[in-house]
């Protein structure tokens, strides 16, 4: 039972597109656009409410005035960072991370966390600290924790939550801590004990081998459970309505045999050859489960499901009051997403033949293909900031009505709707005709011709106009 949400844990981590916010990125206003470009390195649109400059790839940024919301990246996915008037966020590396938050009471809350240097800041002396892991450091606020220490980590450290206050040497060996309900103490591998009364007792002796306790004390049926690692596991409810049985159990990997089940849920587990063949049901949570692997797997819980043929192909489906959705993987090479945002009533679709071809229906309205999109796997950030620069054609059909096709990492582009038609050509030329004026240009400005319905307007050198 351990293991029953490992593969769906682990393929979530692995494949599935980082989310920052709900924010957009780019612009997605209905509203007409101001749009420049020059070949892929440089792209400049404006809508109302909305402005975006991509210098590619090095350096992109998006506002938006109503909330007033700004993204900004460097060379992405090594450096990006979004903020509002009441919180900012950055990240390097997605190593190296900073949050700051405003509060009405206290002003600003910041905190920057990194491998090493680790500080934050608030309104008062006491809401900031300080450290350089492993010399020396104290943090609060974090890790469930109103307060961390340490002083030549794993030497000694010492953390507080409320009224409990616990302190280790040579963390994780000796440790000791309580309060007025917790009393703890660790001398690993000889002694351990965990007591929070009412709650929980635990025990262990020449850990990991021997283990013992009781948990779930203020439920309506506790739990006790015995370990002589890695030989046996037991586990046993006060009543008996629950019993599981593990032999040969090792992390990761699971036990040679084990089964167990709960009648008041009615489920029921059964693992075999470790990892190699599972099978449960829980028909109080909808949950189901049964995996051959490597060849088969199916996993359901509540309104979220997966299937697995051989590691490479995977099939997710969630079906929820707010969302439905089905993606299908076939590692590289194949991504498949249908999400339906049901309170919105708006769809997205995503296609990727990697690293031939991308489609992208967001739920906004807008349309973009190409051909050859190089990374690997779903990220439109990535895709937005790198496609152009290899893509070989490139096609969108946006929510304000505007159409644009480009050629050859854009050495042509033109961009259309009813009204207007705009050509570029690095360089070389650049084509304009709306219902007020057609225009050309050539090198750039060096020479260019202006018509109108009044005049005809002749540039020369950039600057002469006759």
């Amino acid at each position: 039972m351990i293991n029953k949400n490992l593969v769906l844990i682990l393929f979530f981590l692995v494949c599935t597109e980082s989310l920052f916010s709900e924010y957009p990125f780019k612009p997605v206003s209905p509203y007409p656009s101001e749009y420049k470009q020059f070949w892929f390195l440089y792209q400049s649109e404006k809508r109302l409410g909305e402005e975006e400059q991509i210098f590619r790839p090095f350096f992109s940024t998006y506002k938006e005035t109503k909330s007033n919301y700004r993204y900004d990246t460097f060379l992405f996915p090594i450096y990006y960072s979004e903020k509002t008037d009441y919180w900012r966020v950055w990240s390097f590396l997605f190593f190296f991370s900073g949050t700051e938050t405003y509060h009405d009471d206290i002003g600003w809350d910041e905190d920057t966390l990194s491998p090493l240097l680790i500080w934050g800041k608030g309104e008062t002396a006491r809401e900031s600290y300080f450290g350089f892991f492993p010399l020396f450091g104290r943090l609060r606020g974090k890790a469930s924790y109103s307060e961390l220490n340490f002083t030549l980590f794993p030497l000694y450290s010492n953390w507080k939550y409320k009224n409990y206050n616990a302190h280790g040497i040579l963390w994780p060996l000796v440790m000791w801590g309580g309060s007025e309900v917790r009393s703890d103490l660790r001398i690993l591998p000889f002694y351990s004990q965990k007591i929070h009364k009412g709650k929980y007792e635990r025990y262990s002796i020449l850990w990991p081998f021997i283990q013992w306790g009781s948990i779930n004390e203020d439920k309506r049926e506790p739990f006790t459970y015995k370990m002589f690692w890695p030989f046996y596991l037991s586990k046993d409810s006060e009543f008996g309505n629950m019993k599981a049985r593990a032999f040969l159990w090792f992390p990761v990997l699971g036990s040679l045999f084990s089964y167990g089940y709960d009648k008041r849920t009615h489920e029921k587990d059964l693992n075999v050859l470790f990892f190699l063949f599972q099978y449960g049901y829980n028909d109080d949570e909808d949950y189901r489960k049964l995996i051959l692997f490597p060849f088969y797997g199916y996993y359901r819980f509540a309104y979220k499901e997966t299937r697995f043929f051989t590691p490479f192909y995977f099939r997710l489906s969630t079906d929820s009051h707010h969302l439905k959705s089905s993606e299908t993987y076939f590692i590289p090479f194949w991504w498949r997403t249908n999400r339906t945002y049901v309170q919105w009533g708006r769809e997205e679709n995503y296609y990727k033949l990697w690293p031939f071809f991308r489609w992208h229906e967001d739920r906004e309205g807008n349309l973009t293909w190409n051909f050859l999109s190089l990374f690997p796997i779903k990220s439109e950030l990535v895709e937005r900031i790198w496609d152009p620069v290899w893509s070989i054609v490139e096609y969108q059909k946006l929510s304000n009505g505007e159409k644009r096709l480009s050629f050859l990492m854009r050495l042509y582009t033109q961009r259309w709707n009813e009204e207007e038609l705009h050509i570029h050509v690095p360089l070389l030329v650049e084509y304009s005709s709306t219902p007020e004026k057609t225009s050309y240009q050539f090198l750039y400005g060096l020479f260019g011709l202006e018509r109108s319905k009044d005049k005809t307007t002749v540039q020369i050198f950039w600057w002469i106009r006759l």
